[in-house]
């Protein structure tokens, strides 16, 4: 049972969560790297660095067993094509239009998506989204200048979509009968423009 977006509060932070919505902004793929590779030009060594978040220090000097027994410090050079990337997109997903209670603003939370997950959305799409709440931890000066708080995303899991489009999307009997009684009763101009926003009048 998917959680209302309203509804995700700090008791779900590091747990399993499903929400729903409809994407409201999405990023362009890119490419976020995962493991970094050095070559020492002293001794030829090629030193690994594993990078866990968005941010990260590189490594200067050469920790390898033969520098450090020579005390030579060798440079490390970084290796772009050594590296491993892995594609990356983040997306804003909105609450639905009926979660949201009258004269509110509708909320939106941050979905960091990657690998295979990327490009299977589209800007509007209704989804459901499985993935685990998370803190996005500052460093350096944001840290400093946010303090206690921080904000929040979703690092998903699995992406199910309901609609994929209106070409896609396939009307029942019911909804073609409905159709075709407004057709048939006129008026539809005047009836479309009394159903844009009902709850204000005047």
């Amino acid at each position: 049972e998917p959680i209302h977006l309203r509804k995700v509060r700090a008791c779900h932070i590091g747990h399993l969560v499903t929400i729903e919505g409809i994407v409201t902004r999405i990023t362009e793929v890119k490419p976020l790297l995962r493991v970094a590779t050095y070559v020492c030009d002293t001794c030829g060594s090629e030193i690994y660095q594993e990078v866990n978040g968005k941010q990260y220090m590189p490594l200067n000097v050469c920790p390898s067993f033969h520098c450090k027994e020579n005390q030579t410090g060798g440079r490390l050079f970084p290796q772009t094509r050594g590296s491993k990337f892995i594609k990356y997109q983040e997306l804003r997903l909105q609450e639905l239009a009926n979660q949201v209670p009258v004269g509110h603003v509708p909320r939106s939370l941050s979905v960091h998506v990657a690998g295979e997950l990327t490009r299977t959305c589209n800007a509007g799409d209704h989804l459901s989204i499985t993935g685990i709440f998370l803190p996005e931890v500052a460093s350096g000066f944001r840290a400093i200048k946010s303090g206690l708080t921080a904000n929040t995303y979703v690092e998903a899991m699995t992406i199910k979509r309901h609609i994929q489009s209106f070409e896609e999307s396939e009307l029942d009997t019911d909804s073609i009968e409905q159709l075709k009684k407004v057709h048939e009763e006129g008026n539809i101009y005047s009836r479309l423009a009394k159903s844009i926003a009902p709850e204000i009048f005047g």
